[in-house]
């Protein structure tokens, strides 16, 4: 099963983006982002396509309507077009740099695009071969979401804000404020893991 998930991963991605560049990492940190980034790039294509009515997007993003659908949907595809730049400059930063605590996974700056800082804490969230949305350990999302998430936060891509963390959280912030959910970074990670996911396995899509 993990298997299969891989390979479709690895082929939707080979259509090919442009090369990231590494800041300060090592030879391992670089070969895993630079897995994360590609993956992420195809999360963000299915998502795009993916923006409909139906329970993925509900529970991500509230009730939908056309409009947020529509807004949801550009900002995927803005995240896309961020990827394809080859501008994307991940920095591998240690504990105790700017926000890099323990529990950190990565940070930007809004206002400067592409460098997406990446905090030792990053390396210990699952691939997306590895995601299983049932599952308490995959309740942070993954590498390749992680990236969808903090490129969604440059203001020359969708301008994401935070309000809020973790799958168990934003859920239930998704089904009070659909405002809140379509501007929040977390929502637009766990619905392009989620409809990639379901795509590959949909016997365990939820009922």
């Amino acid at each position: 099963m993990r298997g299969l998930a891989v390979i479709a991963l690895s082929l939707f991605a080979s259509s090919a983006s442009a090369q990231a560049n590494y800041v300060g990492c090592t030879k391992s940190e670089s070969i895993a982002l630079r897995t994360a980034i590609a993956d992420a790039k195809a999360l963000a294509v299915v998502a795009a396509a993916s923006v409909r009515d139906g329970p993925t997007y509900s529970r991500w993003f509230g009730k939908f309507s056309p409009a947020h659908g529509e807004e949801v949907r550009a900002n995927f595809k803005s995240i896309v077009r961020g990827i394809r730049t080859g501008a994307v400059t991940p920095r591998c930063e240690r504990v105790g740099f700017g926000a890099c605590e323990r529990e950190t996974y990565a940070f930007v700056y809004d206002d400067k695009p592409y460098i997406i800082h990446i905090c030792p804490h990053y390396f210990t969230l699952p691939k997306m071969s590895d995601l299983d949305p049932s599952q308490e350990d995959s309740n942070n999302g993954t590498r390749a979401g992680t990236i969808i998430h903090e490129i969604s936060h440059f203001l020359a891509v969708a301008g994401t804000e935070d309000e809020c963390y973790t799958r168990s959280v934003c859920s239930g912030m998704a089904g009070r404020s659909a405002t809140r959910a379509v501007i929040n970074a977390d929502s637009y990670q766990y619905f392009a893991e989620d409809v990639t996911f379901y795509n590959l396995f949909p016997d365990r899509a939820p009922q």
